[in-house]
């Protein structure tokens, strides 16, 4: 009853259109932003943002990219496609505390599984030149990050939990799983083809081949949330505290006297396969208890309607 009746494939189109436009206009605006606050040339930004004197306008540039990129396309398409927006999207479905809590606990297993798939990652055998490559790739997105994740101090903590953990939280999951996903299951009529794509998409656009598998089992895992809840509330809850951990771990080390590189500490690969059987039997769970919620919901709205209906007969 919410749909417009537009085909998948034109939603497909539509939603894809509005993301073009919103990246090409995003990039205007960053751009004068950038200007406005520095007075450097754009030619140079590429290099300055890197600098932690603009560190500002970094987190000015990134709050504007991700409303431009992720926010505004997805709702212009459901406004387009969909009588209720908000409703397509996710984000007035309503969800228990036992699904917040099962959502908690395969956050916590999950850092024990990305790591392990951080290790066997680095494992695959590549050719010398891809290797060479993909290091590159990940010393660039490297330096441009510890521009953006400069924590050392309280007030710079808040403003990275606000700029890394709460607006990608949000907004990245409104237009991977309330948009992109939210398409294709109904396109596919089923699931798992819409959740795969949707989590190898959301991966490959973060630009790094180390870290490909772990954001795969993440998108995985946020994919699942979302569509056995229906509740996007949820599937935002679990990306905020993936980030704002982390966000919070680097401003712990990196406010000691001598900071600690957590990245080189790993556990043994076999937590990481035991905490993925976990995971498994976490959603098993988690579906459970979702069905039941969503159950629970339908019969106490028929309830309610009955009680309506009685009350009418009864007095008039």
């Amino acid at each position: 009853k919410n749909s417009k009746n537009f085909s998948y494939p034109g939603q497909l189109g539509i939603l894809t259109g509005l993301f073009g436009v919103g990246m090409i206009a995003g990039a205007i605006l960053a751009a004068l932003i950038w200007v406005m606050m520095t007075g450097r040339p754009m030619t140079a930004m590429q290099n300055d943002m890197a600098d932690p004197k603009y560190y500002n306008a970094v987190m000015a540039l990134q709050v504007v990219s991700t409303l431009f990129l992720f926010l505004l396309p997805v709702y212009f398409f459901a406004k387009i496609c969909y009588r209720r927006p908000w409703e397509f999207i996710g984000l007035k479905t309503s969800f228990g505390l036992k699904q917040v809590i099962i959502v908690v606990i395969i956050l916590a297993l999950t850092f024990v599984f990305s790591d392990t798939l951080a290790q066997l990652t680095k494992m695959i055998p590549l050719p010398k030149s891809w290797e060479v490559s993909f290091k590159a790739m990940e010393t660039t997105r490297e330096v441009q990050e510890k521009a953006l994740i400069n924590i050392n101090s309280l007030p710079k903590y808040i403003i990275s939990m606000l700029v890394i953990a709460v607006l990608p939280g949000i907004l990245e999951e409104i237009i991977f799983r309330g948009g992109l996903q939210n398409i294709l299951v109904r396109w596919f009529k089923g699931p798992w083809i819409a959740i795969i794509l949707t989590a190898v998409i959301f991966s490959a656009i973060h630009l790094s081949f180390y870290g490909f598998f772990v954001r795969f089992a993440l998108g995985m895992f946020l994919g699942l949330i979302f569509y056995y809840s229906g509740s996007l509330w949820l599937s935002i809850l679990f990306h905020f505290l993936f980030n704002g951990v982390q966000v919070t771990m680097l401003y712990l080390t990196s406010s000691t006297p001598q900071p600690i590189d957590v990245t080189e500490q790993h556990l043994p690969i076999l937590a990481g396969l035991l905490s993925l059987g976990m995971i498994i039997y976490a959603f098993i769970y988690f579906k459970k208890i979702s069905e039941f919620s969503k159950n629970q919901f339908v019969t106490d709205e028929q309830d309610d309607g009955n009680d309506f209906d009685n009350w009418i007969a009864n007095n008039s």
